[in-house]
């Protein structure tokens, strides 16, 4: 396949050994522009987390995947010995930790909006907000991401391409999420005790960080759904981030409803 950056990437999955046909094949390609990234980090366990939640779902409802990207980090802070977040984990805590260093900041909190580089985002300010989106989304791309998924008997192989479209910073790092939608909780613990959440865009996995040479990056990936998940719940962001500035290079996400397709 041509390295080119100006060439239209296309991927086809391979087949699972032993013959298992794929089910159903989707695949995502971004565009000229940077595909934006919106990570919340929240938790089931902070009573002022479920109106952020609830403002991420209903962003992600409208969102065009090849143009915003959005992830719900659930952070283990909140946790105690008798009553974890289900969906919480340390490294999400640790990730948000280096997020906020990176940009010159020690203020870590839940709920907090980070938007590429940008630590000041509130999501009860949606206007300015959306502003800061469109501002991301007008920068011309320096790198191309392109996903491509099929279901395999109980698996999910996901082929990963990052393709420079100009030079590649030594500090560019390619990730890949799996996020999960339609997920509710009866919490048993903390400030939100009794309460019956709802969440979407919930990341149930974070591979990376890769590097990206100037020549690109491949990756392929088996995955297991989480127990109990359907496909049509499922999705992957692939996106790329400048490690020394917190920037976001190019994201792209790939809802796998597609893929459940008998």
């Amino acid at each position: 396949m041509s390295r080119s950056g100006t060439r239209a990437l296309f991927l086809l999955c391979s087949l699972v050994a032993g013959g298992v046909q794929a089910s159903g094949t989707c695949q995502a390609q971004s565009g000229p522009q940077v595909g934006a990234l919106l990570e919340l980090y929240t938790s089931e366990g902070c009573s002022s987390c479920p109106p952020a939640d609830q403002w991420l779902s209903n962003v992600a409802d409208g969102a065009d995947p090849a143009r915003l990207s959005l992830l719900g980090f659930h952070v283990d802070y909140w946790d105690s010995s008798r009553w974890q977040d289900r969906f919480a984990s340390q490294a999400n805590t640790e990730r948000q930790n280096a997020r906020v260093h990176t940009g010159n900041s020690t203020a870590v909190y839940t709920p907090q909006v980070i938007l590429g580089s940008r630590l000041d985002q509130r999501w009860n300010k949606p206007d300015d907000v959306a502003a800061a989106i469109r501002n991301e989304q007008s920068r011309p791309a320096t790198v191309g991401l392109a996903i491509s998924a099929s279901r395999q008997s109980a698996i999910v192989v996901a082929d990963l391409k990052a393709t420079p479209l100009g030079p590649i910073a030594k500090s560019a790092q390619l990730y890949l999420a799996l996020y999960q939608n339609q997920l509710s909780s009866v919490v048993k613990g903390g400030e939100n005790k009794g309460v019956t959440l709802h969440h979407d865009r919930v990341v149930r996995r974070l591979w990376g960080p890769w590097p990206v040479a100037q020549g690109g990056a491949t990756r392929s990936l088996s995955i297991t759904p989480p127990q109990g998940a359907e496909l049509a719940q499922l999705g992957l962001t692939a996106f790329m981030q400048d490690s020394r500035t917190g920037e976001t290079l190019q994201a792209l996400t790939l809802p796998l409803t597609g893929c459940a397709a008998p």
